[in-house]
């Protein structure tokens, strides 16, 4: 691996000929029966909490297993793991443990972000990997990148900026986000003209082109979250990020479709579309059942329709 997160995404992306991010959001009433089970048979002391966790870590297991010969990576949503205090807190790390090493990069979607010295100790909790002297040699497997939230102002993510050009390690700003109340604050009009988000992108556009952190590809360490559902303003906020790679969450379940993603493309790169609940939990889908009657069957049924609708949408240009 390269010391670039950009340069690295993009050759993943290039070998698995899929530009695609499974998110891992383990919903406990989503999960297979059979998996659960499966985890509930081994139930001890620690009740139906730890049975629970033990169906998520189970299931998501599973699902990188099938999906990691067809996709480059795969993003964590950690509010699923941290529910379940220090197990979950755990079982998150052990799992990007597993995604490591079936070959698959990792997204911590922590959208942390704060001033100063907290910031830092999110990059150190998340990022970069502080290990407490108790923790002896045990060495804990670390997100690729993480998301980050800038709200407070550019200078909170100093801290994770710098991280990535000493680690090599990547980060995604959120600029413009997939949920549909987003469009209160981040479509407001500014007395320029420009929208917020749109203000954002030009405030980070040099940040990302800052020496360390763009590869010989041209695309910087310094991603951009923009909503798959948003297609009025990606060709906008591209042109404003020529160097960020887009990481476009809200594919499937939340309504968005390929040819919505096609303004964040260039030359049929530099950007990765995220899809969760989609992927996930296939099986529910009734276009799927029909298929196969394994939810596993399922899974990668959705991901290569995934792939291929992708695959198209670039094609056509």
């Amino acid at each position: 691996m390269t010391d670039w997160f950009g340069e690295n995404l993009l050759a993943a992306i290039k070998t698995k000929q899929s530009p695609i991010c499974v998110g891992i959001d383990p919903i406990v009433d989503l999960i297979p029966d059979e998996v659960r089970k499966r985890s509930s048979s081994r139930l001890g002391g620690g009740g139906q909490s730890q049975a629970d966790l033990d169906s998520i870590f189970d299931f998501v297991t599973a699902v990188m297993g099938i999906v990691a010969p067809h996709v480059p990576c795969v993003k964590f949503q950690s509010a699923y793991f941290e529910r379940f205090l220090w197990d979950g807190v755990e079982a998150y790390f052990n799992l990007i443990q597993e995604a490591r090493e079936l070959g698959l990069m990792v997204i911590g979607d922590v959208k942390r972000g704060d001033i100063g010295s907290t910031s830092q100790a999110y990059v150190d909790a998340h990022l970069a990997g502080f290990v407490h002297p108790l923790a002896g040699e045990d060495e804990w497997a670390f997100p690729d990148a993480v998301t980050v939230n800038p709200m407070l102002g550019l200078d909170t993510i100093s801290p994770f900026v710098d991280a990535a050009k000493r680690l090599g390690k990547g980060v995604f700003v959120l600029v413009r986000t997939s949920n549909p109340g987003s469009a209160e604050l981040q479509d407001a009009l500014l007395a320029d003209g420009r929208t917020w988000s749109e203000m954002l992108a030009d405030h980070l556009a040099p940040i990302a082109d800052q020496e360390g952190l763009v590869g010989p590809s041209g695309y910087s360490s310094i991603g951009a979250v923009v909503g798959a559902t948003q297609p009025h303003t990606m060709a906008s906020l591209r042109k404003r990020l020529p160097k960020s790679i887009f990481l476009l969450p809200g594919y499937g379940t939340q309504g968005a479709t390929a040819d919505m993603t096609r303004a964040a493309f260039v030359n049929g790169q530099g950007a990765i579309v995220s899809a969760s609940r989609s992927i996930l939990y296939a099986y529910k889908d009734a276009k799927y059942q029909s298929i196969a009657s394994d939810w596993r069957k399922c899974v990668e049924r959705a991901v290569l329709d995934m792939k291929n609708d992708l695959a198209g949408m670039l094609q056509a240009g």
